[in-house]
Order: structure tokens, then sequence, then C-alpha cells
């Protein structure tokens, strides 16, 4: 019986982008109905070029709606008729669908129960998607979305994603991949979902990243997405030496005044950043 694969993933870490490499293997159903890229503007941060979610929806197959991708609580009714309408095709394919559902638990205690063809895919930023944000950042505040304000108010919203977010999307999932995942190597998502895999697909996503403005992360330059950069590798690499959600907390702050004084004391070096938080939160960050 043919599949559909939920992703159900929160906005703005380039899983639209996921939902596509896994539409490109050939066991899915990828023939084009529609344009496939859409453009969200933005003032701080350049234009983003996303992906249009129903480019490879039949317009006979009425199921997925706006609703069903932007709801966070999928209903068991909607489950059973994407399935139901997706059989009737009968496309002989998956296929993969883009949703911010977050009641995951509950899609896979239905999906045992009612026996649905469902596998549940989640996503989460990961330790090493601080090489992603200038991708993150076009989409988080842009002229569809939100008002860039400062670099705190940033830092504050992308620390909440590490601290609450990652651990929420990863609770309840089949497979659950992370940005690096899918940005950096898409044959290791069809290896996570045992698909067949599109040997092509690193082509297509080089040239997504580039044509989001992608850059390899520059410690020297003093820019907010570097800043950002420099902060979510610190964070990432250290965080699991913190222990309770307060501690780790009061390490982000301090990895934010260690990247504000870099400039200002001449640092280009991640070793002189590390150190620099270190004598700030007055803790060493060696890792056993």
């Amino acid at each position: 019986m043919n599949q559909i694969y939920l992703v159900c993933t929160r906005s703005a870490i380039s899983a639209s982008a996921l939902t596509y490499i896994i539409n490109q293997s050939p066991q899915f159903y990828n023939v084009v109905h529609k344009n496939l890229f859409l453009q969200e503007d933005g003032d701080h941060f350049d234009t983003a070029k996303i992906i249009e979610d129903w480019w490879n929806v039949p317009s006979m197959f009425s199921a997925y709606t706006p609703d069903v991708r932007n709801n966070e609580n999928i209903k068991l009714e909607t489950l059973q008729n994407l399935c139901n309408e997706w059989q009737k095709l009968q496309t002989g394919k998956h296929i993969a669908f883009f949703t911010h559902a977050t009641n995951t638990a509950d899609i896979m205690k239905w999906r045992d129960e009612h026996n649905l063809p469902i596998t549940v895919v989640t996503t989460i930023m990961g330790n090493n998607c601080y090489k992603y944000m200038d991708l993150f950042l076009k989409r988080e505040y842009n002229d569809e979305m939100n008002e860039f304000i400062n670099l705190f108010e940033a830092w504050k919203h992308l620390y909440n994603q590490f601290l609450a977010q990652d651990t929420m999307w990863a609770e309840h999932a089949d497979v659950v991949l992370a940005m690096d995942d899918w940005l950096d190597n898409p044959s290791v998502v069809y290896h996570a979902l045992n698909i067949f895999p599109n040997n092509n697909m690193q082509t297509w996503t080089d040239e997504y990243k580039v044509d989001n403005k992608y850059h390899e992360w520059d410690i020297k330059v003093n820019d907010v997405t570097n800043k950002l950069k420099t902060m979510c590798y610190i964070y990432g690499k250290y965080e699991s030496l913190f222990h309770s959600n307060q501690a780790r907390k009061l390490f982000a702050l301090s990895v934010l005044e260690s990247v504000r004084k870099q400039h200002n004391h001449g640092l280009t070096d991640i070793h002189q950043v590390v150190n620099l938080t270190e004598n700030i939160i007055r803790k060493s960050l060696t890792l056993a």
C-alpha cells in the first residue's frame, strides 16, 4: 500500500526543501502540477526562495488543504481522508506532505489503531544548524513572517528552539532529521527513511543553498548572520555540559555577551571566543 509521509515541522528551517527531497525518491509521486518556487521578500536578510508545497499535488486531490498544512493539531478524520483520497488516485507511489502538526503522538497512535499507511517524520535544528543561519534568517524574518528587531531577540528565539522546540519535535516520530541531514547531504535522508535515493539531489541542494545566498561561516565578519553562526556553533558544541534549562539559559546569555565583545577585543579565532565565554560564565568548556 502506498504510504503518506507526514513531514511534521516548525517554520523557517527549510523543511519544505526536505519534503521536496523525499518526494524526489523514485518511489514517490513527483509529477509537477504547479510552479516549484515562491519568494518571500525581506528588508534585513534579502529574499527567501521557498518551495510551493502543492507543486506535486494534483488539483483533483483536495484532501491536502492549507488547513491541513498549517493546523498544529491534525484530527483522525483528516488522516483517514488523506489516506483514502490518495489510494483512490492509484498512482502506485508514496507521497510526502509538509505540515505544522505537533500532535505526532496522537498521529502515531491513530496510525497504529486504524492501520493507516502513514510514516511520521519530524525535524529538529540540531547541533550543526549554525551553518544554515543565512537560510533560517531569511525565512524567519521577512515581510510574510516576523519583523527583525535585534541580535538579542533573534538569539532568544533561537536558543528557545534548542531548549524546548528540538526536544518537543524529537519526542514522537518514526524518523527525526536535523537540518544538516538534508541541507548537507540528501543521501542521509534516503538512508534514514530506507527509501530509494535520487542520486542527483546533491546538485539540487547545493543550488538551493546558493539561490538563498548561503555562505560559509566566517567568524571574522561582523554581521548578524555570522554572529549567530558563531553563537549557534558554541552553544551546540557545549550545551551538553549544562544539566538544567536555567543553566543552559545562562550559558546562552554568556555566549551572546562574548560574541558582542568579540570584535571589540579583536578576536578572530573560535577558540578565543570560547575562552572569553568561559571567563564570562566562569566554567571550563571542556568536553570529555
